[in-house]
């Protein structure tokens, strides 16, 4: 087996430097009393460190995508309330560009949305209170046993209070007399009305403030919902695109559109395969001269959504696979900016572009 000749660090680098902007390198690169010219920018002092990666693409058919999600997602209900936390799409006759759209491929349709009434409370806003049965009132339970009534605790029922007379006889002799005299608290009753119930062996229900009706919990009260339903983002397609995978490294700095825009303008080399299953290490490993601990990774996901998209129709069975090597070379200017610069593709034939670097 051939392998291919993947690009070193010092063409990619050269490449760069041949087409980087001439002022933003002047503003990165240039030292004090110093004429700038491009020659001045090197490979050593500006490149720190080197990582190899693999990208691995294939087309897709978007349309037949776009017709495997037109099927509506049903309709939703929510209270007046989640209204505010939602967020609604109105496109009106307009169409958006489906290859474009980074979001979700089915959303809540705004023209859709209705107000219905609430089926829980058939629209009262209120239900039956559960803890008082909707008469409005409880039993008193401070009183239950008697009948609207306490016992006195200052005579403890026994209607009058004992106070001590101390009387000194002729020979000076003390003695205490006991004198039985009416309750003030109580009155002389031995009892007093029940402060809670008033003396009716009822108090007021507090869940539903003696209304005998609590706030419906499914419409938070208002006896109302809102309908809407979930739909496909009505969409103009490209005829084709195509699914990018690299390792999430490498995504912090330079997005998938970019990258597929950069292959599609260009015609880049790599590997061809045209089985998901040949997406390995042992198949790989040979032609690229590396492998690194995401390569699998990358591999894995690919093949399955490879895989997956042949099931819908959007690939086409043994569509062309291509793994790219790639680099990223990791920078530090004169002035101390980072930045990174990636290569794309093999030695005869790849493409090069910067991020952070403005």
């Amino acid at each position: 087996m051939t392998s291919v000749k993947a690009i070193s660090s010092d063409e990619v680098f050269k490449t760069w430097l041949k087409d980087a902007n001439l002022k933003t390198l002047e503003k990165f690169f240039k030292k004090k009393k110093v004429d700038f010219k491009r020659e001045h920018v090197s490979l050593a002092e500006t490149v720190q460190d080197v990582s190899k990666f693999i990208i691995v693409y294939f087309e897709k058919n978007v349309q037949a995508a776009a017709a495997s999600g037109k099927q509506s997602g049903g309709t939703q209900q929510i209270t007046a309330e989640a209204l505010e936390k939602m967020r609604f799409y109105n496109f009106g006759s307009k169409k958006v560009n489906l290859a474009t759209w980074k979001g979700e491929k089915q959303v809540p349709m705004y023209n859709t949305l209705k107000e219905i009434k609430c089926p829980t409370c058939n629209g009262a806003g209120g239900i039956k209170c559960k803890s008082c049965g909707g008469i409005g009132t409880l039993k008193c339970t401070k009183c239950e046993k008697g009948k609207g009534k306490l016992n006195c605790k200052t005579c403890n029922n026994s209607k009058t209070e004992d106070y001590k007379v101390e009387v000194v006889d002729a020979e000076g002799k003390k003695t205490t007399e006991i004198k039985k005299i009416r309750c003030a608290d109580c009155h002389g009753a031995g009892v007093y009305t029940c402060p809670d119930c008033g003396g009716l062996l009822k108090i007021p229900c507090k869940t539903c403030s003696a209304s005998g009706t609590s706030p419906c919990d499914k419409c938070k009260g208002t006896g109302v919902l809102y309908e809407y339903a979930i739909m496909p983002v009505p969409g103009v397609t490209q005829k084709k695109s195509g699914d990018i995978f690299y390792t999430k490294d490498v995504e912090k700095f330079i997005d998938k559109k970019s990258v597929e825009d950069m292959l599609n303008s260009k015609d880049i080399k790599g590997i061809v395969i045209t089985n998901p299953d040949d997406l390995t290490e042992k198949r790989l490993k040979p032609e690229l001269n590396y492998w690194t601990k995401d390569s699998k990774k990358v591999c894995d996901d690919a093949k399955q959504e490879y895989k997956d998209d042949v099931k819908k129709g959007i690939v086409r069975e043994k569509a062309q696979i291509m793994v790219f090597p790639a680099l990223q070379l990791n920078c530090t200017s004169v002035s101390g900016n980072k930045f990174e610069i990636f290569g794309i593709g093999v030695s005869e034939n790849f493409a090069v572009m910067d991020s952070k670097f403005n």
